[in-house]
């Protein structure tokens, strides 16, 4: 598939080729990224300190984590039955509400001073639950207001500076709430902003621009009512969904770009479960260390998103988007051999996140070359993978952290996962470029 533009567009040119209701829409989920996100981390960071309270063990915090991996897994026909057959603006609010609900839930129990280990994780289990039907949802709609990869890229880019500006939100105010006014206050201000986003959500998608509940008939990814016998409707259904693993996953059709996505992603959640002892080697007076290097990973980050979202610079990003990756996971593994210089390894820190611009690029490709099979169905299927894979990488990490040192873990993590990954993005490239075989003319 290949990807050329006439002319390259400004970042202001490109928000003007969206029509006036799409510009409310792409505004408010914008908006509503950065307040779910942020409540999304506090809310985690609020659940793990909650664990640690109650069971006194430090294992209940990564069980936390843990658990939120599971239904991305254990949801995946639900999520893209409700896709197909749900507007995706609609999916989106419906989600934010079930986080709400488990919000003020958790605050209710804490209050009565009542709670116990398996609500925590119980809660935490809803909270990631509602979360894997939100993320395809959005991707979903995110490649249903895009007209081309230009137009995508800018989109993303500007969700992850939006995504970036809520880690440095949520984490920060999560620190400040959880010492000044406790855990029970901080969740209740946790129910209040997704409460604040519910309402944003509802008066732009469903009262001005007139969001219906039910995709219409003839929408990608919905069968027309009338137009089959139920059971040959059901046949399709599981021939659509066995298509979209195999569109998704088979090596000869998409595997190649969706493993480089998953390879990306997995090196940054590895990694970042390694930041903090990395960086502090467990020693209380060296957690400013993290806490700026991180903050300033994420102010950078959005700089970049900015600077790729579109003009000559998003332009020739997207076109050296696997060399962009690599040198960014380069300066990494130079930052995990910097971290005993603070000041050094803050600026190189800060440099991976001028870098991840490439990342978003990536990102981008990769759901563009997804829109056949639909970005929804390929995100909710790629999200069965994504979990357990994190779980997995989790467990492995834990396990080599027993008997080797956490700098050659988070080395060896960027080395292989995070090369690899813009090294099959590249070899992705090679093959869909290839030109088809030559026939000759018969004489």
């Amino acid at each position: 598939m290949g990807h050329t533009s006439v002319r390259t567009r400004s970042r202001s040119e490109i928000w003007q080729g969206f029509e006036a209701t799409e510009r409310r829409e792409v505004g408010t989920v914008i908006v509503s990224t950065l307040q779910s996100q942020s409540t999304s981390a506090l809310l985690l960071l609020l659940l793990s300190l909650l664990a640690l309270r109650v069971t006194g063990s430090p294992a209940s915090a990564p069980l936390v984590v843990a658990v939120g991996a599971l239904p991305a897994l254990l949801l995946v026909r639900a999520v893209r039955i409700v896709n197909q057959l749900v507007d995706h603006r609609w999916v989106m609010l419906l989600s934010d509400a079930g986080a709400f609900v488990v919000a003020l839930t958790l605050w209710q129990l804490v209050r009565a001073g009542g709670v116990h280990t398996w609500q925590i994780y119980a809660g935490m289990f809803l909270f990631a639950a509602f979360g894997a039907f939100y993320l395809p949802a959005m991707r979903g709609w995110v490649a249903g207001q895009t007209t081309g990869l230009e137009q995508l890229t800018w989109l993303n880019a500007m969700l992850a500076v939006a995504t970036q500006a809520a880690v440095v939100v949520g984490w920060a105010l999560g620190g400040v709430l959880a010492s000044s006014i406790g855990i029970e206050g901080s969740l209740g201000l946790c129910a209040l902003s997704y409460a604040v986003g519910l309402v944003l959500q509802f008066v732009v998608f469903v009262v001005i621009n007139g969001a219906s509940f039910r995709k219409p008939a003839g929408a990608p990814g919905t069968v027309a009512s009338g137009t089959a016998e139920p059971h040959a409707a059901a046949a399709d259904r599981a021939s659509a969904t066995t298509g979209v693993w195999r569109d998704v996953f088979s090596p000869r059709r998409l595997g190649l770009f969706t493993a480089a996505l998953l390879l990306m992603e997995l090196t940054h959640t590895l990694g970042f479960s390694m930041f903090v002892p990395l960086l502090t080697g467990g020693a209380a007076d060296r957690s400013w260390i993290a806490g700026t290097a991180n903050a300033c990973f994420a102010l950078a980050a959005m700089i970049s998103g900015v600077l790729v979202s579109g003009g000559a610079l998003g332009q020739w990003t997207r076109a050296r988007a696997p060399q962009v990756v690599l040198v960014g996971f380069c300066v990494q593994i130079v930052f995990g051999l910097s971290v005993a210089h603070p000041v050094w390894a803050i600026g190189l820190y800060a440099v991976v996140g001028l870098l991840s611009g490439g990342d978003a690029a990536l990102q981008s490709e990769v759901q563009d070359r997804w829109r056949p099979a639909g970005s929804s169905q390929a995100f909710a299927v790629f999200g069965a993978v994504q979990g357990p894979a994190q779980l997995v990488g989790s467990l492995a990490v834990a396990a080599l952290l027993t008997c080797l040192s956490v700098g050659t873990v988070y080395l060896g993590t960027v080395v292989v996962l995070g090369l690899g990954s813009g090294l099959v993005l590249m070899l992705a490239r090679a093959r869909a470029e290839a030109p088809p075989p030559r026939v000759e003319a018969p004489v």
